[in-house]
């Protein structure tokens, strides 16, 4: 995996998506195939919650 430092713009939706989730409880977004931040939202589909706890390794 490469290091690609974020533009201006995605810095910028990255701490206000940072501070809506610190403030007003928004879910932050990533993208299931390379975890790169796409967004925030106030509502999260059970889709979207059953796929992030399978994605959580578990090694018990």
């Amino acid at each position: 995996m490469d290091f690609r430092p974020l533009n201006e713009n995605q810095r910028q939706q990255l701490i206000d998506a940072l501070r809506g989730n610190a403030e007003s409880d928004r879910a932050i977004l990533m993208d299931r195939r390379d975890t790169s931040f796409i967004g925030a939202s106030d509502e999260v589909t059970d889709d979207e919650v059953i796929s992030a706890i399978k994605s959580v390794p578990c090694h018990y």
